[in-house]
């Protein structure tokens, strides 16, 4: 039996706990929050809740945080020190400084992974597979555009840029599915609805050559019937992908024909985030008991995390920024 503790019960933490719980040789220890509501709301799944992780530290083999992103090393930094396995939501800290303090308080890299949901889709796992064996041959240009509406951004109240809540997603695949980091970035972006960035245009250049376009804003009507528009394309020299996804499939052109590749209907899970969270779950369990390494390292979210910094600078100075 794994033994897991969930520390904080917001929206993704409550998620965490609906996998968790479903988890076969998972045993929810403690569900952590200080909001009694919050609290109340996981006591129907029938695990304890408490308002302080410090009771099972010594008990647990695992922690998932899911804090708000501020509040990230405090917990992350106790956990790891206490020798568990750490799931830290995305982004793994709002600043360099902070990450790396998380990464210096590992005994052992293995035991931090890192909430990139999105490296557990099976479309973009896909993508991934087929560009490292070669089938795009050189990656000229990718694009990665992500959309939440004007709900998400008053619900955060300011507290972050539209770069660091939805574009630190698409930093990370741009990092993922190329093999390349950035070089430098030209950002633009607008304060449209609060204090803070909430439309932002980051053009990339990476170090293999390719050229890379991020688009992120939040300032979708909250009528609308999606809460969230985002898609990729790839445009390498011997193939192109195009993957909207608001829909199940990947297409992959060639000169000779262009196909639909479904990679959604294995695994799909209708009650959890479409079956990315149920793998990610899985795969954090599988790396607690030893079976796996950490797909998201904490290198991985490190560079994410300064990604995120060098477009916030671009976007602040309106000038060309350089790694």
């Amino acid at each position: 039996m794994t033994r897991v503790a969930i520390v904080g019960l917001g929206a993704m933490g409550a998620l965490h706990a609906r996998a968790l719980v479903a988890t076969p040789g998972v045993e929810v220890t403690l569900a952590v929050d200080i909001d009694p509501a919050r609290r109340s709301a996981i006591e129907a799944l029938g695990m304890p809740v408490g308002a302080s992780l410090d009771s099972v530290l010594g008990e647990v083999d695992a922690v998932s945080v899911c804090l708000p992103d501020h509040l990230h090393v405090e917990t992350t930094v106790k956990a790891l020190a206490a020798g568990c396995h750490v799931l830290v939501e995305k982004p793994l800290a709002t600043n360099v400084v902070d990450a790396q303090t998380i990464l210096d308080a590992r005994n052992d890299p293995g035991q931090l992974l890192v909430g990139h949901i999105l490296r557990f889709d099976p479309r973009l796992q896909a993508l991934h597979q087929r560009i490292h064996q070669g089938d795009f041959g050189t990656i000229h240009f990718i694009r990665i555009h992500r959309a939440n509406s004007t709900a998400a951004a008053a619900r955060l109240d300011g507290r972050v840029s539209v770069a660091a809540f939805l574009g630190v997603h698409d930093l990370d695949l741009l990092h993922w599915l190329t093999g390349q980091r950035i070089e430098r970035v030209v950002a633009s972006g607008r304060s449209a609805i609060s204090a803070t960035w909430d439309v932002c245009a980051a053009q990339l250049d990476l170090s293999g050559g390719t050229l890379g376009l991020v688009q992120n804003h939040w300032v979708l009507h909250p009528a609308s019937s999606r809460s969230c528009l985002a898609g990729i394309e790839v445009f390498g020299s011997d193939a192109t992908a195009i993957l909207d996804l608001s829909t199940q499939e990947l297409e992959l052109i060639t000169d000779t024909r262009s196909v639909f590749v479904d990679t959604h209907t294995l695994g799909h899970d209708q009650e959890i985030s479409s079956g990315a969270l149920r793998r990610e779950i899985d795969h954090f369990i599988d790396c607690a008991r030893g079976l796996a390494s950490p797909l998201v390292s904490g290198e991985d979210a490190l560079a994410a995390v300064a990604a995120v910094e060098l477009v916030e600078r671009s976007l602040t100075s309106g000038s060309p920024v350089s790694a």
